[in-house]
Order: C-alpha cells, then sequence, then structure tokens
C-alpha cells in the first residue's frame, strides 16, 4: 500500500513539476517531491541557482532538512568545481576551482564568519545538519567580502518560517571502522515552531559525531641531496637518500558537535527581526605512537672511488655506494630509533551570534547585522614524551631498507655486532621493544595551547526598485565594519632526563605500555605495544603537582595581530527582456596591527608593527537568457586575499652575526586576483542540468618565502642598526594565472522511460557528474643561485571530477558517488644549483598525489515518519599519499579504511 501512494505521489510531483517550470520559476519553491530526497535537493538547488545574479552551484537540503553528508567538506565535495583536500581520510578544506584554501571565504547566512585557523576556512567542523541550503559563489559581486578571491561558501541555516507549525526530526546511527576495528556513532536532534499566528518562530538544532580509527603510515622524509654523511662522489651529489624513515601509528577518536538557536518575529509583511547563536566543535584525541629511525647519524661523506675489495663495515654504511647501498634499498648498522608517544586533544570551536533585521521603508529594502564571533584553534597535549635509543652501537639494531615499492616502504631490524670496529649484522630482531630506550631532551612534557580569535562585525545593506533606461533598475548599496583580533598562547611544562633523576622521578616506557599490539594492517616489519593514555597522562599530572615539571619558555610562539576592515559598496542591476546586468564595486580599508616578543639587548620586550592598505574591487556580470531554460553568464570579478595572521605576526629572531632575520612579515601585501568568467547553463526539462564553462584568473603578489632588506627599526639597539639585515619570509613574489573548463550535467531517466514506454520501474534511475579542466602557473623568485621558475598554484589539481549514480523510487533512495582529483601542491621547497642543474635540497616542493573516493548512501521510507540509513565511505581504501619533487620520492603514505554506518531518522 505504502509502495503505490509513493507512486502515485511522484508521478504527480513530476507532473506539477513540468507545469510549474512551463507556467514561469517562482511557483517551484512550493513543490515538494514527497519521498525522493535526491529529486527534491536539486530541484531546489537548480532553481537557486538559475535565479541568481552570478554564477553559483547549490546544494540544498530535502524536505526533512538534510543534506547528504556528515558535515560541510564532504557535502560540498560533490558539487562542479570543488576539490576538497582531506586530514588521515576527513575532507576539510576546499579548493575552489583549483585555487588555494585560504582563497575561498565561509559565511553564515550571508555574513563572513572568521576560520579558528584564521584565513583557511576549515568545513569538517560545520555539521551538514546546520544547513538548509549551501549556495557556493564563484563569481563575486560587490556585496561580498573583497578577499574572495575563489569564491564564498554560504551556509545557509535552517529557519522556522521554512515550514510553519511544529516540525521535529531526530536521527541515531552506529558503524564501524574497517581498519582498527573501531566505532562510529552519529545522533541528532532538530525542533522547530511557530507561534502567534506564524509570527513567532524558533528553531532548535543539536548534532553529536565521532569515530574511533586506526592508521597505517610510513613516511620516509626527507629525501636530501650531497652533504654531510651522504654520497658526494663527482657525478653522484644529486642523488637523493632519506634521511630517515618512520611509522606514525595513530588511534584517533574524531567527532564535532554543533549546535544552533534561532528566534525569528515578524511584526508584519514588512519588518522582521532575528537572533541566532550558532556553535560548532571539532575535536579530535590523537594518541600517535611515533618510531622514527635516524640513518645518518654518525654517517660519514664518502667522496673517493670504491676500494677494489670491500673494506670491513667501519661506519654506519648510510649513503655509501661502495658497500651496495642505493637510495632506494641498503642497510645501515647501528641507527638510532627515536620514538615519541604523545597524548595529544584539539578542539577547533566557532561560537558566532547574530542580531538582524530585514525592514521595507518606503520602497527600501532594508538589512542589517551585528555579529560577535568567537574561535579557537586548541592544540593541547596531556603528555608528550621523548625517548633515543642508546649511544652504544650494539643497543641500537641494523636496519634493512627497501623503499623500492613507493607504495609499501619497509624496513627490517636486527642486533648490531660490533667486533673491534667493526660493524655486521645478527640476528632479525621481530619486536622493536627488544631494544632500550633512553630519555632525549625534554623527556616529558604537557602543554595547553590556544589560538583564540575575536571579531565584531557590523553590516548593513540597501536597496530598491527604480527604472533607467525604461528598464527596471535596482540599485544596492552596504556597508561593512569587522574588527578581528587573533592571538597564539601557549603554557608549557617540561622535564629533561636529568632533572627527572634530580627529583627522584625517572620513567621508562615500560610504565605506560598497555597490552594493545599494533591494531593496523601494514606490515611494519616489527612487532609493538601501544602505550596507554591514562597511565602517561596521570603521570605527567603527579609530576606537575609535585613541581618536577617546570614552566617552559615558550613567548617566541606567542602574537597578536588585530586586523579592522572598513568597507563600502555600491552595485546596481539593470533588467532587460533578455536578462540583466549587474555592476558595482567594492572600497575595503584594512589596517593591521600586530605583536610579538623580541630580545634586543638582551631584554625581552613586546615589539609592535603595522601596515595600512585600501583597495578597490570592480566586477560585472551580464546573464544572457537565451530561452527560458537556457542561461549564458560573463562575468569580471577582482579580490585580494590577506595574508594569514600567522604570516603578519613581528616573531623575529635574528643574527648579528650573520646580519640575517627571520620570522613573519608585518608588511605582506594580498594575492590580488582579477577573474573572467563565460558559463552556459541548460536546465533540462522536467528536471535536469547541463553547464559548461570556462575561466581565467590573472594572478599577483603571490605569496613566497625569499629574502629581502628589513628595512624597519624595531629591532634597533643603542649602536646597532638591524633595518638594513636580510630578512628571510613569506613576500609578495609571484605573478602567474589559473585557467579552466568546467563541465556539469544531471539528468534522471524518468522522462525518457515514460516516454519510451519503458518498464516504471526504470524511470528511478539517475546520473550526476561534473568534471573541472585546471591550468596554473606560477613563478617563483629567484633565490641565490637559483633562477626564477615556474610552479603550479598550490592546491591545483589538473583535473578533478565527481560522478554518481542513483536510483530513487518507491521509497527507497540509493546514491553511489566517486571522487577524483589528480596531484596537487601543498608546499614551495627549496632548490639549490648542483652540476649545473636545479635540485631540491631536501624534498623541494611537496604534492598530494591523486586522490580518490568512493562512497555508497543508502534511503529508505519506512513509513510517512520513519527512514532506515546506511553509509558506506571510502570503499576503494585509497591512501593519502605525498612526495617531493616528484612521485619517485614518496615521503607520508597513510591509509584509513572503508567505514559503514546504519541509522534511524524520526521525522514528526
Amino acid at each position: 500500500m505504502f509502495g503505490v501512494s509513493i507512486l502515485a505521489v511522484l508521478s504527480a510531483g513530476s507532473q506539477a513539476l513540468a507545469e510549474s517550470a512551463a507556467a514561469g520559476a517562482g511557483d517551484v519553491e512550493e513543490l515538494v517531491v514527497v519521498g525522493r530526497p535526491i529529486a527534491e535537493s536539486e530541484i531546489r538547488a537548480l532553481q537557486i541557482q538559475k535565479e541568481s545574479a552570478s554564477l553559483v552551484s547549490v546544494l540544498a537540503a530535502d524536505a526533512v532538512g538534510r543534506l547528504p553528508d556528515q558535515n560541510i567538506a564532504f557535502a560540498i565535495g560533490r558539487l562542479p568545481g570543488v576539490a576538497v583536500e582531506r586530514d588521515q581520510g576527513q575532507a576539510r578544506y576546499v579548493n575552489l576551482r583549483g585555487a588555494k584554501i585560504n582563497w575561498t571565504t565561509l559565511s553564515f547566512d550571508g555574513l563572513s564568519v572568521v576560520s579558528p585557523e584564521g584565513r583557511a576556512s576549515r568545513f569538517d567542523n560545520i555539521p551538514s545538519a546546520l544547513a538548509s541550503q549551501v549556495i557556493v559563489s564563484k563569481a563575486v559581486t560587490p556585496d561580498m567580502s573583497g578577499d574572495t578571491v575563489a569564491g564564498n561558501v554560504n551556509i545557509i541555516t535552517r529557519s522556522a518560517f521554512d515550514k510553519p507549525g511544529m516540525n521535529f526530526s531526530a536521527k541515531a546511527a552506529l558503524g564501524y571502522v574497517a581498519l582498527g576495528g573501531g566505532e562510529e556513532a552519529e545522533a541528532g536532534l532538530f525542533f522547530s515552531n511557530t507561534f502567534m499566528d506564524d509570527r513567532l518562530g524558533i528553531v532548535l538544532q543539536a548534532s553529536k559525531y565521532h569515530r574511533n580509527m586506526v592508521t597505517d603510515n610510513f613516511e620516509t622524509d626527507p629525501w636530501q641531496t650531497a652533504g654531510n654523511g651522504r654520497d658526494g662522489r663527482p657525478g653522484a651529489e644529486t642523488r637523493r637518500w632519506a634521511r630517515e624513515y618512520e611509522n606514525k601509528l595513530y588511534r584517533l577518536t574524531r567527532g564535532n558537535i554543533g549546535g544552533s538557536a534561532k528566534i525569528e518575529y515578524q511584526f508584519d509583511d514588512n519588518n522582521q527581526v532575528f537572533a541566532s547563536s550558532i556553535y560548532t566543535d571539532y575535536q579530535d584525541e590523537e594518541l600517535r605512537s611515533n618510531y622514527i629511525f635516524r640513518f645518518d647519524n654518525g654517517a660519514t661523506t664518502v667522496t673517493g672511488a670504491c676500494p677494489a675489495v670491500a673494506a670491513p663495515q667501519t661506519t654506519s654504511g648510510f649513503a655509501d655506494t661502495c658497500n651496495g647501498n642505493t637510495p632506494d634499498k641498503g642497510t645501515v648498522y647501528g641507527v638510532q630509533i627515536t620514538p615519541n608517544f604523545n597524548s595529544l586533544e584539539s578542539s577547533e570551536y566557532t561560537w558566532t551570534n547574530t542580531l538582524g533585521g530585514e525592514h521595507k521603508w518606503a520602497d527600501w529594502d532594508i538589512s542589517w547585522r551585528l555579529n560577535y564571533t568567537q574561535t579557537e584553534d586548541g592544540q593541547n597535549a596531556p603528555a608528550r614524551t621523548n625517548f633515543a635509543s642508546p649511544t652504544a652501537v650494539t643497543d641500537r639494531p641494523t636496519v634493512e631498507y627497501d623503499f623500492t615499492d613507493d607504495d609499501n616502504h619497509t624496513v627490517r631490524l636486527y642486533r648490531t655486532i660490533l667486533t673491534g670496529n667493526v660493524r655486521s649484522r645478527g640476528e632479525q630482531v621481530f619486536s622493536i621493544d627488544a631494544f632500550p630506550l633512553v630519555g632525549t631532551g625534554t623527556a616529558i612534557s604537557t602543554t595547553d595551547r590556544g589560538d583564540p580569535s575575536f571579531a565584531y562585525t557590523g553590516k548593513f545593506d540597501a536597496g530598491r526598485d527604480l527604472e533607467f533606461l525604461g528598464s527596471p533598475f535596482r540599485v544596492k548599496f552596504g556597508g561593512f565594519y569587522s574588527v578581528r583580533t587573533k592571538k597564539a598562547e601557549e603554557v608549557t611544562y617540561g622535564a629533561t632526563p636529568a632533572q627527572l633523576a634530580a627529583a627522584g622521578r625517572p620513567f621508562t616506557f615500560d610504565m605506560f605500555r598497555n597490552t594493545k599490539p599494533f591494531q593496523g594492517d601494514i606490515n611494519l616489519g616489527y612487532a609493538f605495544n601501544y602505550f596507554s593514555k591514562s597511565a602517561v597522562d596521570d603521570y605527567a599530572g603527579v609530576l606537575l603537582r609535585a613541581g618536577v615539571l617546570t614552566k617552559q619558555n615558550t613567548s617566541a610562539n606567542y602574537y597578536r595581530v588585530q586586523e579592522s576592515i572598513l568597507a563600502g559598496y555600491g552595485m546596481g542591476t539593470l533588467d532587460r527582456s533578455w536578462g540583466n546586468i549587474v555592476i558595482g564595486a567594492r572600497v575595503e580599508r584594512t589596517q593591521n596591527t600586530g605583536s610579538a616578543f623580541a630580545t634586543i639587548g638582551g631584554v625581552q620586550q613586546i615589539i609592535t608593527a603595522d601596515n595600512e592598505e585600501t583597495l578597490v574591487f570592480p566586477s560585472a556580470h551580464l546573464n544572457w537568457d537565451v530561452r527560458e531554460n537556457v542561461k549564458v553568464r560573463f562575468g569580471v570579478t577582482t579580490g585580494a586575499s590577506r595574508p594569514d595572521y600567522d604570516e603578519l605576526r613581528p616573531n623575529f629572531t635574528f643574527s648579528d652575526a650573520t646580519q640575517t632575520i627571520s620570522g613573519g612579515n608585518p608588511d605582506a601585501g594580498p594575492e590580488k586576483a582579477v577573474g573572467f568568467d563565460a558559463y552556459l547553463e541548460w536546465y533540462l526539462q522536467p528536471r535536469g542540468f547541463f553547464s559548461i564553462g570556462a575561466y581565467y584568473k590573472d594572478l599577483t603578489g603571490v605569496l613566497f618565502t625569499q629574502s629581502g632588506v628589513f628595512g624597519r627599526d624595531i629591532l634597533n639597539a643603542p649602536g646597532v642598526d638591524r633595518s638594513g639585515y636580510t630578512l628571510s619570509t613569506l613576500r609578495n613574489g609571484g605573478d602567474g594565472y589559473l585557467r579552466g573548463i568546467e563541465v556539469a550535467y544531471s539528468q534522471s531517466a524518468e522522462t525518457f522511460v515514460e516516454g519510451a514506454g519503458l518498464p516504471d520501474w526504470l524511470g528511478g534511475f539517475g546520473v550526476q557528474a561534473n568534471l573541472t579542466l585546471n591550468d596554473s602557473e606560477t613563478t617563483i623568485p629567484a633565490a641565490g643561485a637559483v633562477p626564477a621558475r615556474k610552479a603550479p598554484l598550490l592546491g591545483t589539481s589538473d583535473l578533478v571530477y565527481n560522478a554518481s549514480v542513483y536510483y530513487e523510487k518507491y521509497g527507497l533512495s540509493a546514491r553511489l558517488a566517486y571522487q577524483f582529483r589528480t596531484a596537487w601542491g601543498q608546499s614551495v621547497g627549496e632548490y639549490q644549483v648542483l652540476n649545473g642543474a636545479v635540485v631540491p635540497v631536501t624534498n623541494g616542493d611537496v604534492y598530494w598525489d591523486d586522490d580518490e573516493e568512493l562512497d555508497l548512501s543508502i534511503r529508505y521510507a519506512i513509513n510517512e515518519n520513519l527512514e532506515w540509513t546506511f553509509d558506506a565511505v571510502n570503499l576503494t581504501d585509497d591512501s593519502g599519499v605525498r612526495y617531493g619533487n616528484d612521485p619517485g620520492h614518496p615521503i607520508e603514505n597513510e591509509t584509513f579504511g572503508p567505514r559503514y554506518i546504519m541509522g534511524i531518522r524520526y521525522n514528526f
């Protein structure tokens, strides 16, 4: 009975959609295609996109207010032109049409907010349950922030007036992480109601998600060219040898919590006010067993020809081809093990509070917002412990390394035998715990660190409809003022092995060991036991309370940067029979003041540096309605992404002997872009979409690390002028471009099936796909003997595509979605000239390798109020791989495993 009723509703919905599209776009918002979440969300998204005055991609919740993924990063990762950067398998940052992550801004309900990390907006700490829509603007208009270079992600929160009356939903889900056997869980509640003849509305929402997981990991890093302990034979200096090999074996408990409250009141049809509060918190408890095998300790540089008869092995043999070693395979005798067993906790929260109103007064539409936002990038470490092998060669392992397989670097451990001064390999050892360890450096410490941000913002917009050149003309202007402060605060207590011994409190790893062996699947070449979080945390707490741990001087890490932004804009929209033209400009004045500690003349003091800049951002858009369902868009936009707060800090260290300074750069300017867009959009009827477009951004002032004259007197002391010293820091030195083509297509088989007279059940199939082709180039300035060179823009993949097939019929909604992107740059490295060739000093430019993910999502409506859900994530079990300069030098390979979660959603 239920299946028949759903089928009837779906058929009626399809007919209503076709009639609505023929009559005009305005009525589509009222259409509800019951029981088909993909159809519902796509209908709403395409309508918003079609009516937009600039180029956007939209993700809309279905009728019961749900998005398809757990957090916003996952949710928008399937939109055209959007590529995600993952952290340990979790979508976190957004590269919008190949641009750097800090070139995309974040907004809630149209108001730009500061991110816990600064300019780089994180999206994995925002539960998707908060949103009714997500609008990704790719071509900005003057009413958007000027630092929106690539685009803006605007999260539209849910309103009680979306669906008047009382509405309630609840979700609970439980799952399993294949790698390590951890659990995954999610829960959420939503409530809204309207009162007083639907004039007063209240929305309350809360959600919580977490999962336990382990990772498989190896890191071979850094790859170094000729130098101390490496092959120095003529012609071989450019060989790159791995200085160390390590396993970072994580146990993670990750999750986020979110909550929101909104109260809205409509005085009448012309006046509405609201107050909202949104809290999101990403939480990460990280237990890291980190084993580092340091190959180059005690190594000697070999420069002569190899002897005719192999000499006895009296050194470690690192980077010595005379004993048969190569960068990819060999044996090193007496390798130092440097383990770190760290208990780490991070909490990144955003708390944003807004008071606002919408009014109509004397033909003017007036909108205003007052906002306070507080964030923190928390990086606590309840306990860090450091160990190392004793100095005796026989207490250290002989390590056979095999790096011939780029996807599986391995080591095998053996006893080291010392006969006189000759080293040789003994029996194989299968447990790393068989080798003794001693404390080294600050052997144990505990850290409380948080980088908080505070922002006070006011925004005002006003618009009205006029007539110009015989056509409707809408004028709009507004102002924006924000004061944002970001600080770095750290308190660390620690003790060295000598201090621990003096206090009678030395420790060994056996005190912290638990009985749980490695839970991953990678072949490490050795066995070990994890450490106990409670044991190491408790011991650090005991030492702290006893006064054994003493406060460390962390003032070098402190900074405070305050930024004030004053902006005003004006724009107009001229409507013609064939479409409209949007033109305008924004003016922004930005002031930055930074403070940090510096030691001058033997005295530690606060130094302050500031700068100021005013920029104008013009833009123009033309939207041509070629036919009712075919639209062509052209756009010219400008933007400038300011350096991050920690890049503007005046933290400086200097050397009078070399007359050099290193640190931040308060004088760093914004990275500027002028963009051009040309797109064709075809809204297929009754439901479907095709678009193709091209874009180009001309880039100036791209930031790179380089040297130049310091030029400030804030480090001067009596008789010492340091203004002419050489400062190595982040500077605006590169120009370049970003260009690409974007194609998107979505279509349901329903119309074709009906027209062809095929069985009705086939009409439930559909496809959604998009592809982005990128090309970018930036000029990296010359450094010493290394000439200027070209490199791709960081964050740019040459190819990004998303493809999904779905089936929706009879209450069933299932989607199989695949995401893929080619390699992209993470950071720019240091290079040198050897034998006339430009080669990396260590890793050089660092890239993330190709990334893919296959996900399955299934929803089944058991009845009108109850729904069963199932999700399978990362079915291809793809690894996160980084490499230095070229894929033949991988520096990290980490695997996370598939995840499966099943749940129930109740709607009333």
